[in-house]
């Protein structure tokens, strides 16, 4: 897969859209982890992301230790967690 490497972490996520449950994505961390960095990324496993439409879109990230990060899905999967500006 395109941006993963082979010390990925692979995670399993809820992901949501205003708040609307959507469903669960496996998402492999590429900078560390989700907690500890403000600066993470990630490669969603699958094409899930084209067949919800998630493509430039802001989504909600439920990870199983219970953080939950907003997230923008760029072209091929890529998630990249979202600043406010």
């Amino acid at each position: 897969m395109v941006g993963v490497s082979e010390d990925s972490q692979i995670q399993d996520v809820k992901v949501y859209i205003s708040g609307t449950f959507l469903g669960n994505l496996s998402v492999a961390m590429e900078t560390g982890t989700p907690g500890s960095n403000l600066n993470w990324a990630g490669q969603i496993l699958g094409s899930d992301y084209l067949v919800w439409g998630l493509n430039h879109k802001k989504v909600n990230l439920h990870f199983k230790d219970g953080s939950q990060f907003d997230a923008i899905i760029r072209p091929g999967g890529k998630v990249v967690r979202a600043t406010s500006s």
